[in-house]
Order: C-alpha cells, then structure tokens, then sequence
C-alpha cells in the first residue's frame, strides 16, 4: 500500500497557471534556453524548469491537503541568501544546501514534512542517475537524519521517467518513486513567455511554504509563510 503523501504527490494536478508560477524561479537566460535549438542547452535547462514545477506540484499539493505540514521555501520564494553554518542554507538562486561546520555538505531538490512530523527529501531529474546516486543520497539521507534528530527521513526519486532497476536499494530501504510524465510537457505551455523579463524576485505567500530550517523544529510547522517574511523583515 503506498504512502498517503506519496499518493498525494502522484495524483496531484498542475496546469498553465503552475507552469507559468514555475517560471519565476529560473533566470532570464536559462528560460531563454528552455527553447534553445542547441540540445545540452535546452537539456539542462529543461532539468531546472522539472524542479521548478515539481516545487509549485508541491505547493498546489500543500494548500489542498492536510497531509503537507510545512514546506521549505525554494527558489523566489527565498526572500535571501543565507549563511548558516550548520543546516540548511540557502544559495542566492534559492537552492537548498545542507551545511555542516560552514562547508556546504550537500544539496537537495525538495524538502517538507508533513502532518505526522516525518521528513521527505526529493532528487528531481529528467536524466539518467550517475553511478554514485545512491551513495550520494544515503548520505543525504544521514545529514538530514542527524538535523531531524531521529525523526524519520524518507527519499523520493521525482522523474519524467520511471527509475533504473539498479536504483531498487534506495526503494527497499523506505525510498519513493514519484513519475510524472506529464510535467515535461507544461513547458510547451508557457512556451511564450520564456523570453519575457523576470520581475523583481518577489516570493508568492503561501500558508505552508517556510525556511527551511523550521522543518527541522520539534513543534509542528504551522505558522508558516507570512510569520517567516514578517521574521525576514524585522531582520
């Protein structure tokens, strides 16, 4: 029987209006090469604009169910860089960074927890995994595990495409996988607006999106998003 989080996120639908949203976190140029007739170009860009929309399935997931209890805040909606020493920072872009002692200890695609205070992390990609996937999430897995303080670290593997059998170990040890052939596509319908200027980076309010570092607190996440910029501000 599957997860009910993990069913939430296979189920969940996403349109226009989420594609257009998943936009704002990518820079003009790697927007630009979304519809490059060069094929590495338009590839990797195509691999940013998947976690993107992965993030606003997230979101959408999130305001519809009570199963999503605090989100990581990815992308625009990371109102700045971070420079936390140990946990989670953030790059200027909005990446989310595992840091120990002040090195940069790893980086993840997804964060969030949900309502029984279990922590999920995601790998997003459109490509096949290198060889050292799995011992590069494992170890994900533990620095995660070691800032939740024994609570449970659940991995998802988020693709177009259903995962390599050789990826069966990270499924047997608890680990999900999430395919959604169907998000690729939704660039085709923003196809458009590629070219048109980002504005300033603004985030969009959400009651469940909050910095990262609140998925790790003992309490429930639930003051959420206007406590965590009201926060940011009083900075």
């Amino acid at each position: 029987m599957d997860d009910p989080v993990v069913s939430l996120l296979r189920e969940a639908s996403v349109q226009r209006a989420d594609a257009v949203a998943a936009l704002r976190h990518l820079p003009l140029p790697v927007r630009q090469e979304l519809a490059a007739e060069d094929h590495e170009a338009r590839r990797r860009s195509e691999g940013r604009f998947f976690e993107a929309i992965i993030y606003e399935l997230l979101r959408k997931a999130g305001e519809e169910s009570p199963l999503i209890a605090g989100i990581a805040a990815f992308g625009a909606d990371v109102p700045e860089e971070s420079r936390a020493k140990n946990g989670i920072r953030y790059t200027r872009d909005g990446n989310i960074r595992i840091c120990r002692d002040g090195v940069i200890a790893a980086e993840i695609d997804l964060l969030f927890a949900d309502n029984r205070g279990r922590i999920f992390f995601g790998e997003a990609t459109i490509a096949p995994p290198p060889a050292s996937f799995i011992s590069e999430v494992r170890e994900k897995k533990a620095l995660l595990s070691e800032l939740a303080g024994g609570r449970e670290i659940i991995f998802l593997y988020l693709s177009p495409s259903p995962p390599p059998d050789v990826l069966g170990p990270l499924f047997a040890e608890g680990g999900y996988p999430i395919i959604r052939p169907d998000l690729p596509a939704l660039r085709e319908e923003v196809a458009g607006t590629l070219a048109a200027p980002r504005k300033k980076r603004r985030p969009i309010p959400h009651p469940k999106v909050t910095d990262g570092a609140a998925i790790f607190r003992t309490e429930r996440v639930e003051e959420g998003f206007f406590s965590y910029i009201q926060r940011f501000f009083r900075k």
